[in-house]
């Protein structure tokens, strides 16, 4: 009888030191937010497309992971998502504000003078790149910054 209350003992103190280590080795349960339903690839992520989930997590599981919806709203999908899966941070990108193969109007502006035209987009870009775009009247390639509006500023060189 007294041999198996110390055996127990030793079992619940090893059990709780077990928990302790893992506890401090930062494992825990959290919530993640994650996909409400299966999310194709290129579509823009807003927050009535999330739901939140419990995760047993370690610091490792969590790297490279979306841990916030800030994150992920308002950032395109480069492959499909899964419902109730956690998001990698591979799998979202910034929107594509100029598509390669599209027609967009581009402008060219200095202190007096304004000229205006339409290019053929070379390349994908995000507001803030510069990408390659052909005049498709002349055939000439000239490089333009992505605004914020949507429209292309041609740079001087």
């Amino acid at each position: 009888m007294r041999y198996s209350r110390r055996l127990t003992a030793v079992l619940i103190l090893l059990v709780t030191s077990a928990y302790l280590v893992q506890a401090d080795a930062g494992t825990g349960i959290r919530l993640l937010p994650v996909p409400a339903v299966t999310i194709p690839a290129g579509q823009v992520m807003c927050s009535s497309d999330l739901t939140q989930r419990k995760f047993q997590t370690t610091p490792r599981s969590l790297s490279g992971v979306a841990t916030e919806v800030t994150e992920i709203t308002g950032n395109e999908t480069r492959r499909r998502l899964l419902a109730g899966r956690p998001i990698p941070l591979s799998a979202l990108a910034t929107p594509m504000a100029v598509k390669r193969g599209s027609k967009v109007t581009a402008s060219y502006v200095e202190a007096w003078l304004s000229i205006s035209t339409q290019l053929l987009a070379l390349e994908d870009g995000g507001v803030g790149d510069i990408i390659s775009l052909r005049n498709t009247s002349t055939g000439m390639v000239v490089n333009a910054e992505i605004l914020s509006d949507g429209g292309i500023a041609v740079k001087s060189e």
